[in-house]
Formats: structure tokens, C-alpha cells, sequence
């Protein structure tokens, strides 16, 4: 992804950096959890423990941890949802940890979650790299009364967690269709690049599809695969340039795709004849928005996400809210079932405020 992330006097590539932490923290990822240890290191199975968080001096402290158990650790996207989950934890003086596969593995994610259960955290959330496959392990730490939430992606059985933290992913996609509308002025050709298969980039692309269904004069040219990867992306994008002579707009659903598109757009020559609207809001994305050459990009709330995910866990594992005595007895739990975090729309008018 070739983010950087800035401090005095060094440049660190994003990427990088997640391997770096995973490496100089691994002592706080060995410790890991409060009766709730990473099982022990294997070539083939280890998962990455980025980061465990310490509650903030000063607060109640409670013996509690909570992990994010994620599909994927080894991409900048999740930097910031990790601020709002540690920062959560440290407010409710608690302990957090972000675990899963360095690279997406839906089978590593189910076995690292199996082996979790039994190291009892106070609460898990996920983000699933496999929509069904987790479900009935899922349901099985609900049994264990190990509170479960889904943030970013959800799960097909929702009876398998308790809740779900994220973008309405559909609605992502009409909001993106709408602007794409408005730029257009309500004509052009667009071509998508996605990750087919993966819920949350198909809801995008269906709500993109739903809009231009409602203006016939934008024509979507061509649908493609970027497999969510940088290098991938820059020759998807630049073989729909050299495809389409007459394309208008490029459209990326994932984190990935904006970068790539204005890669492809400037060593083209085409930036600014051919327009970019993106989604998220890596730090290597945002100097194409300062220029021009991507006209806007959907940010997901990340930090709130699983801000919110972490106190929502911390409200089930301590009945915090008054409600009942015991809220399974009453089969009531106190946490909404679908909290929908939204998008911030970032042009080059705010996009200094996205800057890190």
C-alpha cells in the first residue's frame, strides 16, 4: 500500500510498520490476555498479536481483556479502528488486544477464534473473513458467556453474535453512486474495481448499481477484480484506461483501489481528464485528493467503530446497563443489534483534517 506514516526525521512504510510492531511488541502480544493467552507460535498457524493496550493510571481497573479478532493484520486499514479500540479500553480500564492471520485466511481466523474461547476473554469482536464459516464457533463462546460482536463485515447467521458495529455497506454504496451522479452530471461511463465474493465490497458495488439503475445515461463499462492489492490495482486500473478511450470514472470499493486508480491516472497522463471516487482514507490516498486527481472518497468512522464495539462488549460482560439482573436469563441482551457508523465524504475541502 506504500503509506507512510510520518514522524520527525523518519518515513516508515505503513505496512512496515505493522510488522515492525508486530515484532518490538511482541512481548505485550506474548503476555497477551488476562487468563486469555495467544497460543504458542507455529509456522503455520501463528497469529498476529499487534498490540495490547493498557488501561489508563487513575482509572478503575478490572481484570478484563478485549480482543478484536481480525481477518487480516497485515494492512494499514485497520490503524485506526486499533486507536478506537484502544482508547476505549483504556477509558474503561480494561485491557484490549487485536489478533488474527497476517495475510486473509478465513481457516486460521476460525482456528485462532477456536483456541481463544478456551482463554475465556471478557469479550471478542470480529471482523469475519468468511461470512459463514465462523457462525457455530461464534454461538459456542456466546455459550461460554464470552460476549460476541460483529464490527465491519457481519455474519450470515446474526444469531451468532450479539450485535454488529459498521457501515451500512449497501447504503456506502448509494451515497458513493449519488456523488458519482452529481459529478458526472448525471452522464458518463464508469468502470468499478472491487473484491468479488467479499460481503462488504459487493453491498458497495449493489448500492453504486442501484443508483445508476435510476440514471441511465451513467454506464458502467466494466466490473473488475483488484484483490484488495496495490500492485494488483495499478494494472487493473491501467489496463481500463488503455481498454476504455472513453471512460469517465473509475470506482474503488476497498482500501486499496484509490491509490492504485491515481497511480494509473497520473503515469497515464490521464489525471483529471478521467475522474476518481474511492472508498477509505489511507494516508497515501489523501495527497491524490489535495491535487485533484481523486475527487472524493468515502471514509469509514473507523475509530468510532470499534470504540463503540469495545463498549458495547464492556456493557454485556458487566450488565452495565440496569435494565435486568441477569440480561441472558431474561434472553435480553443490552446492546443494539445493528449500529450503523456511517461515512464521512472527504474532499479537497477537509481533507487536511484526515491528514495524520
Amino acid at each position: 500500500m506504500s503509506e507512510l506514516i510520518d514522524h520527525p526525521g523518519t518515513k516508515l512504510n505503513r505496512r512496515s510498520f505493522l510488522k515492525f510492531s508486530a515484532a518490538t511488541l511482541g512481548a505485550a502480544g506474548a503476555l497477551a490476555l488476562t487468563s486469555c493467552q495467544t497460543a504458542p507460535a507455529t509456522a503455520a498457524s501463528a497469529p498476529t498479536a499487534v498490540a495490547q493496550s493498557q488501561p489508563t493510571a487513575g482509572i478503575a481497573q478490572l481484570d478484563q481483556t478485549y480482543v478484536w479478532l481480525c481477518a487480516v493484520t497485515g494492512v494499514s486499514f485497520w490503524i485506526d479502528g486499533r486507536k478506537g479500540l484502544e482508547a476505549a479500553g483504556k477509558s474503561l480500564g480494561v485491557k484490549t488486544q487485536f489478533l488474527g492471520p497476517q495475510e486473509y485466511d478465513a481457516s486460521q481466523q476460525l482456528k485462532i477464534l477456536d483456541d481463544l474461547i478456551g482463554k475465556k476473554p471478557a469479550g471478542i469482536m470480529i471482523f469475519p473473513a468468511d461470512v459463514a464459516s465462523l457462525s457455530d464457533t461464534m454461538k459456542r463462546a456466546m455459550k461460554e458467556n464470552i460476549p460476541v460482536f460483529c464490527v465491519n463485515s457481519d455474519v450470515t447467521d446474526q444469531s451468532a453474535r450479539y450485535g454488529f458495529v459498521g457501515p451500512n455497506n449497501r447504503g456506502v454504496g448509494q451515497t458513493g453512486g449519488q456523488i458519482v451522479v452529481d459529478i458526472l452530471k448525471g452522464k458518463g461511463n464508469v468502470a468499478i474495481m472491487t473484491v468479488p465474493g467479499i460481503d462488504v465490497h459487493e453491498g458497495r458495488k449493489g448500492g453504486y448499481l442501484d443508483v445508476f439503475a435510476k440514471n441511465p445515461d451513467i454506464k458502467v463499462l466494466e466490473v473488475v477484480d483488484d484483490k484488495s492489492d496495490p500492485a494488483v490495482g495499478l494494472t487493473v486500473a491501467t489496463q481500463l484506461i488503455q481498454a476504455h478511450p472513453d471512460l469517465n470514472m473509475i470506482i474503488g470499493t476497498d482500501a486499496t483501489a484509490g491509490a492504485a486508480i491515481a497511480r494509473a491516472l497520473k503515469e497515464t497522463g490521464k489525471a483529471g481528464q478521467i475522474k476518481c471516487v474511492a472508498m477509505d482514507r489511507d494516508q497515501d490516498m489523501l495527497p491524490f485528493i489535495e491535487d485533484g486527481t481523486i475527487t472524493a472518497t468515502l471514509a469509514q468512522n473507523s475509530v468510532m467503530e470499534e470504540w463503540m464495539a469495545t463498549y458495547y462488549l464492556y456493557w454485556l460482560t458487566n450488565n452495565t446497563i440496569p435494565e435486568f439482573a441477569d440480561w441472558r436469563a431474561a434472553n435480553a441482551p443490552q446492546a443494539p443489534k445493528f449500529t450503523d457508523i456511517g461515512v464521512s465524504v472527504v474532499t479537497k475541502d477537509n481533507v487536511k483534517f484526515y491528514k495524520k
